[in-house]
Formats: C-alpha cells, structure tokens, sequence
C-alpha cells in the first residue's frame, strides 16, 4: 500500500512538471498596442476672425482747375478776363481700424507643401483727409483756390490663393504666401472752390465718387496649431491691397441760370489713388465636415474605413451653427418723400415757386430706390426638443438710396444691422432631409449713413411762379435713417451629411419701413439777388420690406451635454 501511494505521488510531480514546462514552451499573448495619435496635417475647412489696422502707401494725389468763363472788367473797352488755373499734388494719409472673418480651405500633398484658398471680408473706418490752398495773380487780380477731400474705404475683401510651407519637424508650423482679387467700397468727397477778394465774388464747386472698386492683393504670413488644440491656429498676416484710382469731377454750383452775372464757372477733377497696407492677427478653427471616423473593432485592430460612410442618425443634438451668404432683395424699395417745410412758413421749402409740394407735402414725381446687397449671415440656435427651436440671426448689410423722378440724385447710403429671433419648427424622422418653418421679430437699427452730395436740379411745374427757369440746384447736406421693427417669416430646410454636419439653403421675408430725415439745401433764383440759399427739411417714408435667400453650411453638436427640454 505504502508503494503504491508513493508511486502515485512521484506521478503527480513528475505531470505537473512536464505541463509547466510545455506551458513554458508556448507563445505569451500581449494586449495589442493603442493605435498612434493620427499625423497632424492641414487639410480640410477652416474659417475665423480676425483684427488689425489699415494703412496707407504715401500714394499721392493729383488734380487740376481750370476756367471755362470769365469775369467781365469795366473799361474803356469792356473785356472778360478768364483767371488763371491751377494744379495739384497732395499727399494722403489713409488709415483705420479693419477687422472682419474669413473662410478657406488647405490641402496638404506632402510634408512640407499646403496648397489652399481663402475668401475675407472685412468692415473698416479707414478715412484720409488732403488739402490745398493755391494763391495766384492775374489780370482779374488776387485769388486763392482750395481744394479740400475726404476719402474713406467703408469695407474690403479679397478673394486669394495660398503657398504653404512647413517643416516635417515642426508640421503644426506653416509659413505661407498669398495672393488674389481684392474689391472694396471706396468714396471719396472734394469740395473745390475760388475766392476774388477785390470783386467780392466766389466760385465754388463738388466732386463725388462712390462706388465698389476692384483691384489685387498680395501678401504673406504665419500660421501655427497649438498641439493641445489641434483643430485651431493663430495667424499673423500682412496685406498689400491696391483698388485702383478714383476720379471725383466737380459739379458748379454757380452754374445755373439766377446766378449773380460775373461770377466765373470753373471745371476741375481730382485724381486718388487707393492703395494700403494691413497688418492683422487671426484665429481659425479647422474642420472637415466629410471625414468619417472609424471607431476601433473588439479585438483593437483598426477596421478598413473603405465603403460608405455611416448611415445618418437623426439623434438630439441642442446647438446649431450656420455660416452663410445670403443675398438681400428690396421688394418695395420705393419710398414717398415729404417736404417737411411746406407747411411752416419760417423754413425753406421745395414747393415754393415749384408748385411740386401738393397740400399734404408730398413732393410730386419724386421717389425712391434701394439697392440689393450680398452679405455674409450667422445663425445661432438652440433646440428646446428635436423639432422646437429658438433662432438668432446676425448680419450686416450696405444699402444705398437712390432719389428718382423730381429729386434724381444718389440720395444716401447706410449700414443695418437687422438682428432677428425666430420661433421655428423642424420636422424630423423623415430622413437627412429637414424642411422647417419659423416666424418672429426683427429690429434693424442703421449706422454710418452719408448723402453723397450729389447735385441735382428740381423742376418747375407747368404754372409755377418760375416755370420758365429751368430749375432749383439743390444738394442733400445730412440723413439720419430711424430704427424700424417689423416681422420675419422664415421657410428653409437643412440637408444633414451626418449628425453634425450639413448644408442649408433659407428663404425669409423682413417687414422694413424705416423714415428718413434729411435737409436739403437749394440754391433757389431769386430776381435780383442771384442764388438765396435755403435749408429744406425733407422726410422719405422707406417700405424695403427685403426678402433674404441664403445658403451655407450647419453645425450641430452638444449632444452629450443636454437633453431635450420636453
């Protein structure tokens, strides 16, 4: 008994020792490595903002001023003498804050080469000021010319490619070149003028320029990503941006018939050139609405990402974000204009001696324009459930008023500011496709507005006390648009590529009916006297009432933040 324990023990030891020594034999098994971070690379979407400050080139401005009548000298034999003229070559000092936002998109072929191109747009008060004065002497005696010109770049952009370079050391690192269109709106004011102190007389005159100008730029910069935050950068960026010359033509005011015999009718131009130089820094966010990620498998290996991408979940995700462009149409930009003075006998009117103003002060034959704009449009959003939602809608937009009929001239031109917030509701679970309507409240307010001098002449009706002059030369000296509220209706859909991504296209309706308050002042003919300036308050009633299509790309996200509110 004794031996056969024994021998089953020694049979035990000696299994168990050849088990461990074959387990010893076998491969160990290793949890398979995490995948590497993905490379960094600057393909894909990327847009921001961006300040900085606008600065001129020393370009210089010309001009000239010449005679085309002469002042009558009493003699022995009575003779017109034409005063000399003059020219001109003026410095500028065009300067100004600009800031604004831009949209681009990169493409990396290799580790050291980024081909993209980028589209900005930009808002600035860059102003220059110039201004002459010219004494001379001729056989009309002493006189003084001046020459007095205010120039402003209200807004740019540009439209450019880019250059990239990087190190495969450093590939968050890219130092770029750049180049394009460029286009912005420019205007420009002159006012000119003559003095003859010894004849007590005054010739005097008006340029305008104002309009969107076209041109090139030219630059350069850095751009680098912090590795903490791959999907944003900061840039630095320098801009040459030329748009060409204005030329501002002087309209004489002392040129119609009533005005005083022997004072001299001159022509003159001026010339500017508008070229400057921004400096600004940025920041960008990079983005790649068509990159599908591919979640990694159960055994940790990486699945093949070829084949289709995941089919679109309609799931809850509260905050929304457009970015797009949208073209504003007046469609009732016709506006009644008033003559406030008509009916107070201490102020100026139109209506006297035009027999234009009829008894409610409505100036007969005359209207007004508004122009369409394209702007760029930001939507902000908030979903209360996967249907509800609350919308607000940023923008800003140029307009110009355009005075027809009896008050034909280039009225103005102003700035809005129409933020809106809508009530909309989406219908879902219908697939990737997503109609919605909405409606809610809009309040444009109105800022920079300018008349742009234009000098027009008022006609006499048939019947007048003047009605065999020709007409009243009459100027717009100031504007002031009021702020207006009105109604928004809203219809649009959204087509999503994935949870977070899609593409949009709007349509709305805006009720807009601002007043503007403007004075006129009219150099009216009076018999004897020759021109007696009057200062004539003047009211437009402006039904815009615009409807806005837009179009653009939507973000949506925050889903794992927040529940629908019901």
């Amino acid at each position: 008994m004794k031996n056969f324990v024994r021998g089953a023990l020694a049979a035990l030891v000696v299994g168990s020792v050849g088990a461990a020594a074959q387990a010893a034999d076998l491969p160990s098994y290793k949890a398979p490595p995490p995948p590497p971070p993905p490379a960094f690379t600057w393909t894909g979407l990327y847009g921001g903002v961006n300040i900085g400050y606008a600065f001129g080139d020393n370009s210089r401005e010309t001009g000239g001023l010449g005679y085309l009548t002469g002042i009558p000298v009493v003699g022995a034999a009575p003779v017109t003498l034409a005063p000399f003229g003059s020219t001109w070559s003026v410095g500028q000092n065009l300067h100004g804050i600009a800031g604004g936002a831009q949209l681009g998109y990169n493409y990396q072929f290799n580790p050291w080469l980024v081909l993209g191109a980028e589209a900005d747009i930009q808002a600035t008060d860059a102003v220059s000021h110039s201004r002459t004065a010219i004494g001379l002497a001729d056989a009309t005696g002493t006189h003084l010319q001046t020459m007095n010109s205010t120039k402003n770049v209200d807004w740019f952009g540009t439209v450019r490619g880019r250059v990239g370079f990087t190190l495969p050391s450093m590939p968050n690192l890219m130092v770029f070149g750049t180049g394009g269109f460029a286009y912005g709106q420019v205007v420009n004011n002159v006012g000119f003028g003559d003095v003859f102190p010894a004849q007590g007389l005054s010739a005097i005159g008006n340029g305008y320029y104002d309009n969107t100008k076209v041109g090139w730029t030219a630059g350069g910069g850095i751009e680098w990503s912090p590795s903490m935050f791959p999907s944003w950068s900061l840039k630095a960026e320098y801009l040459y941006v030329d748009l060409g010359s204005t030329t501002a033509n002087s309209v004489p005011l002392n040129a119609l018939p009533g005005v005083a015999a022997g004072i001299p009718v001159f022509a003159a131009t001026h010339n500017s050139p508008t070229r400057f130089q921004v400096v600004r820094a940025g920041i960008n966010w990079h983005f790649d609405p068509f990159a599908v990620v591919a979640p990694s498998s159960a055994s940790g290996a990486l699945p093949s990402v070829k084949g289709p991408p995941p089919a679109f979940v309609d799931s809850y995700q509260p905050f929304q974000v457009r970015l797009k462009v949208a073209g504003v149409i007046p469609l009732n930009g016709h506006g009644t204009v008033y003559d406030s003075g008509s009916g107070y006998p201490g102020l100026g009117s139109i209506g006297v001696g035009t027999g234009l103003t009829g008894y409610n002060g409505v100036i007969a034959g005359a209207s007004t324009n508004t122009s369409s704009a394209i702007i760029p449009m930001l939507d902000v959003a908030y979903y209360l459930t996967k249907n509800w939602a609350i919308e607000a809608i940023c923008c800003v937009a140029p307009h110009h008023i355009q005075g027809t009929g009896t008050i034909s001239s280039d009225f103005a031109r102003a700035w809005l500011f129409p933020p809106s917030i809508m009530a909309q509701y989406h219908f879902t679970n219908i697939g990737a496709f997503q109609p919605y309507v909405g409606v809610g409240v809009n309040f444009t307010t109105f800022w920079n507005t300018r008349v742009n001098n234009d000098t027009w002449s008022i006609p006499f009706a048939p019947g007048s006390p003047l009605a065999g002059a020709q007409g009243v030369l009459a100027n717009f000296q100031y504007a002031t648009v009021a702020p207006s509220w009105g109604p928004v209706g809203q219809i649009g859909f959204d087509y999503m590529l994935n949870d977070h991504w899609g593409v949009n296209v709007d349509f709305k309706y805006i009720g807009l009916h601002p007043m503007v308050h403007s004075t006129v002042v009219s150099f009216a003919p009076v018999a004897g006297a020759g021109l007696s300036a009057i200062y004539i308050p003047v009211k437009v009633s402006l039904p815009i009432n615009p409807v806005v299509i837009s179009a653009g790309l939507t973000y949506r996200f925050g889903g794992s933040l927040l529940s629908p509110l019901f």
